[in-house]
């Protein structure tokens, strides 16, 4: 038998209790937020899981930025292989082309060094007028995450919200930048959220789906 059969009854005999009933009613509110972050963790998961192994991509699009980018590859005798911006609108990976899953990587970390410059100053540009100060800002490659904020005022943001709508982008930004206000995410932290952004209710039921238009090789 397994541990949620076994565990079964015992929850059953428990919520008979009304008490009880909306003790577990709040911890389930309480942890809403976090209950979504895991569903979307797993979708993330999924989707790369259900998806056959990808080529190496020839193009692709960045919605946040709205730029379109084309990639060439170029086989050279170098046994690593590494993404440039050979024009605007083109990339040149070179190296050891055959390689597919070096290519992927090659361009994953040309992902990250566009969101930095790309995204720290949409950050900055949104949180100075606001008032709002963090410690400093990291543009990572995360799984499962968007973005998060530490007690010490340090905002992470993923380099794949390129792929997502600008609307999306700055969403996750305010909600990041709220945290600086409030680190929980209490009835005061979705007021400061919908005050800078008042379409954040939409928004955030938007981003369940949003891993979804992350391609498979970032």
């Amino acid at each position: 038998m397994g541990i949620w059969q076994r565990l079964a009854p015992v929850g059953k005999k428990y919520t008979r209790n009304p008490r009880n009933r909306q003790k577990l009613v709040a911890l389930v509110a309480a942890k809403a937020e976090w209950i979504w972050e895991r569903v979307a963790g797993f979708d993330a998961v999924r989707h790369l899981i259900t998806t056959e192994p990808t080529a190496r991509p020839q193009a692709f699009d960045l919605p946040a930025l709205a730029e379109s980018w084309r990639v060439e590859y170029k086989l050279t005798r170098c046994s690593t292989v590494g993404a440039r911006i050979d024009q605007p609108g083109r990339i040149i990976v070179a190296g050891a082309v055959d390689d597919v899953d070096a290519c992927h990587a090659a361009l994953r970390r040309w992902l990250a060094r566009h969101a930095t410059e790309t995204l720290s100053p949409w950050l900055a540009n949104l949180a100075k007028p606001a008032g709002l100060r963090y410690a400093d800002v990291a543009i990572k490659n995360q799984r499962t995450r968007w973005g998060s904020c530490s007690t010490s005022g340090r905002i992470s943001l993923n380099c794949k919200l390129l792929f997502l709508g600008r609307d999306l982008v700055r969403y996750v930004m305010w909600h990041e930048l709220c945290h600086l206000l409030e680190p929980n995410h209490s009835g005061r932290f979705w007021m400061h959220l919908r005050h800078f952004e008042p379409a954040a209710d939409f928004l955030h039921g938007q981003m369940r789906d949003a891993w979804k238009a992350v391609p498979s090789w970032a």
